[in-house]
């Protein structure tokens, strides 16, 4: 966006003018001489740049300037909104986000006057529009904001049945959610899968052709916490039908792979409850030769050989055939991963937890290099602020144990790391390693030198406040 060819004009005559750039930035006019421009921070916590003399607004970045010049020369009112929008991303993209937001919403009034006006197509555009405002709410932490865009926007539906409606509903019901509404969010979702189940009947598909099974995989969270389980066995083997079919006919990501296998791990838990361990057993694997079936997918086929690693280690007391070879397969894959979210680096821990159950007890170099990933990986996920207490505890427990006797600065940093989230060197020695790493339960030598515990202290989310190195 920077290499646009755009003219910077003179603050106090507006003739053509030369940007200088340096220690200082000046527009420099023929006419006017030197004019000092600086940086200038709002009480809303936005940036301009402003002229040194005056204060007026001068905006430097060309992408932002052709935009500005674009709603400078809208002629009507169509224009203007599709200025007005190339505006506010490229606010957005420059990251003045409380700038791009007040221009989305100005855009999304100017839409909905135009719809009311009788432009129908300006209205599946405003449709559009409230999910982008919305967007902006959710991204400064303000979701009531974001419920009532969207609770808005559902009022001036009207008589429109089109999936643009349905996905707005969708996200309504998301927005409740996650604010614990759960009765108003299932009635957004009942109602979203009625209107997508007629638009996808007669073709309407929009941009996302998941969305029923993503309909049918949240009325399953909903009634599941309402504990109604056979509602949500059905909708659980609808959004595994839906999934199955979309395999032949939408666009496969690796993300949608994954949501696959875990459709499938779902069916899977809900057999094993009804004792048909193989029927469970033929659908993990079932997940897994699908997904192995799809080129360039590496991430979403370690997830669903580690789902089958997590059931089959529930099912044996033995290490199951091949473990090492898998886990070896899987933490090149999910460290491989660019950005890595909570889950991914929950399951890469579990996974270096895994391959330390196939160690020979005396293997000191191999065991801390995996007791390593795990720790590292999970002190990541407690500083985005909600880990599984036990689980991190445990890991740390049995990684110090091997640091006190090959690396003691090491040790004594984990120690102040832990000592950051909370836990203290008692929390630590109250935590036994148990099978975690260990799946048939036998001593190794860390165990050996571990303190036991009858009673080890329940597993729990820590949700505490970081205070982060400087």
């Amino acid at each position: 966006m920077s290499g646009e060819e755009v003219e910077f004009t003179c603050p106090k005559c507006g003739k053509v003018a030369e940007l200088r750039s340096g220690y200082e930035t000046s527009v420099i006019c023929s006419d006017c001489g030197e004019t000092k421009i600086i940086m200038n921070f709002l009480s809303n916590g936005d940036i301009e740049t402003v002229t040194s003399d005056t204060g007026e607004y001068y905006e430097l970045e060309p992408s932002v300037r052709s935009a500005l010049k674009a709603v400078d020369e809208a002629t009507d009112d169509l224009a203007k909104v599709d200025a007005l929008s190339l505006l506010s991303d490229r606010y957005s993209e420059t990251g003045r986000e409380i700038k791009a937001e007040d221009l989305a919403k100005e855009v999304l009034s100017l839409m909905l006057r135009l719809a009311n006006d009788g432009d129908e197509r300006m209205r599946a555009r405003y449709f559009n529009q409230v999910p982008i405002c919305a967007a902006f709410a959710i991204a400064r932490g303000d979701n009531k904001e974001a419920m009532d865009i969207y609770s808005n926007g559902l009022d001036q539906v009207g008589d429109s049945r089109t999936v643009e409606v349905a996905s707005m509903k969708v996200n309504y019901g998301f927005i409740c959610m996650m604010r614990k509404d759960l009765i108003n969010s299932e009635k957004a979702f009942k109602e979203a899968l009625e209107l997508t189940k007629e638009c996808f009947a007669r073709g309407d598909v929009g941009d996302d052709p998941y969305l029923l099974a993503t309909i049918y995989d949240s009325l399953r969270l909903i009634v599941s916490k309402n504990n109604r389980m056979q509602e949500a066995e059905e909708y659980m083997s609808s959004a595994l039908e839906e999934r199955r079919r979309l395999l032949k006919t939408a666009p496969i990501t690796s993300a949608r792979l994954i949501e696959l296998a875990d459709s499938m791990g779902f069916v899977a838990e809900s057999e094993e409850r009804k004792n048909h361990p193989e029927e469970a057993s033929a659908l993990m694997d079932e997940a897994v030769n699908i997904i192995k079936g799809y080129e360039g997918h590496k991430d979403a086929y370690a997830y669903a050989l580690l789902n089958r690693a997590k059931y089959r280690q529930t099912k044996s007391p033995e290490i199951p055939e091949g473990f090492l070879e898998e886990m070896n397969v899987i933490i090149p894959a999910l460290d491989a991963v660019a950005i890595k979210d909570k889950r991914t680096c929950e399951n890469l821990a579990q996974a270096y937890m895994f391959r330390s159950m196939t160690r020979d007890p005396n293997d000191y170099d191999d065991l801390l290099d995996d007791l390593k990933g795990a720790y590292d990986n999970l002190y990541t996920v407690a500083q985005m602020g909600d880990v599984n207490e036990m689980f991190l505890m445990s890991v740390a427990h049995s990684y110090l144990v091997l640091l006190n006797m090959k690396d003691h600065d090491r040790a004594k940093e984990v120690r102040e790391e832990l000592m950051e989230l909370g836990i203290s060197q008692s929390d630590l020695d109250r935590a036994s390693r148990g099978t975690i790493g260990n799946v048939n339960s036998k001593k190794t030598k860390i165990d050996m030198l571990s303190s036991q515990v009858a009673k080890p202290i329940p597993g729990r989310r820590l949700r505490r406040q970081i205070k982060h190195k400087e």
